[in-house]
């Protein structure tokens, strides 16, 4: 995916309370995404669905599928930490008046253009008729970990949901 993406989809996510997370939800059909190969075994997908995103990492041994987004019969709210023996994530929800939001979505704009100049995944959205309503993810490749954050922009009731989340690498074998 190159540049940001015009999402050819109303706005229609109301508040930051609304969205869930789960990592047992099944894979959607995004919106706009971007595929990066880390390694010979590793892929990363980043992927918008709407206000919401997935991020699926796939190692030929384990696939991870992070979802936040409205999901219909989940009754698990949007957590402000996960963690277990190698997955993290930590949420927040900040209030921005239209003049942060805006400067929030500027910022976005640019780190996902240096992102991707870098080489780096990053997807970034736009809705039609909305231009503060945003969403995006940008990722990080690290020898031990990857690593990604995401920004969920609520213009209507002035919030920015911004999440981290990180997956650490297992250690290379050492030569012997």
């Amino acid at each position: 995916m190159h540049g940001p993406v015009r999402l050819q989809v109303p706005y229609a996510d109301t508040s930051a309370r609304q969205l869930a997370f789960s990592l047992t939800a099944d894979l959607q059909e995004p919106l706009a995404h971007c595929d990066h190969r880390v390694d010979a075994a590793t892929t990363i997908s980043l992927r918008l669905l709407g206000a919401s995103h997935q991020v699926v990492i796939e190692n030929g041994l384990r696939r991870l599928c992070e979802t936040v987004a409205c999901l219909p019969g989940t009754d698990t709210p949007l957590p402000a930490s996960v963690r277990d023996d190698d997955y993290s994530f930590v949420s927040r929800i900040e209030e921005c008046d239209r003049e942060r939001l805006a400067d929030v979505v500027d910022d976005l704009a640019r780190r996902s253009d240096a992102h991707r100049a870098a080489g780096l995944p990053a997807v970034i959205g736009h809705f039609p008729g909305e231009p503060l309503a945003v969403t995006a993810v940008l990722a990080v490749i690290r020898a031990d970990a990857i690593a990604w954050e995401t920004w969920h922009t609520y213009p209507q009731c002035a919030e920015v949901v911004v999440t981290a989340s990180e997956l650490r690498r297992p250690d290379p074998v050492a030569p012997r």
